[in-house]
């Protein structure tokens, strides 16, 4: 799920002819088309953090002596 936040308590935006807007200046969504525009509108910044594949720690090779 992602979450987005403004400064405006109630900004409205269109996707796909379909309006939505913020409540209390926090937007969230699952919708991939949704969070694509969200993306790219200046007034509106992404506060959680999209879920990174782990990578597995290597172990630092060392030489013994």
């Amino acid at each position: 799920m992602a979450e987005f936040k403004s400064h405006y308590l109630s900004l409205g935006f269109y996707v796909n002819g379909e309006f939505y807007k913020f409540d209390g200046g926090r937007f969230t969504t699952e919708d991939d088309a949704v969070i694509e525009v969200l993306e790219n509108i200046t007034d509106a910044e992404r506060v959680d953090e999209p879920k990174a594949e782990a990578k597995p720690k290597t172990a630092r090779k060392t030489s013994a002596k």
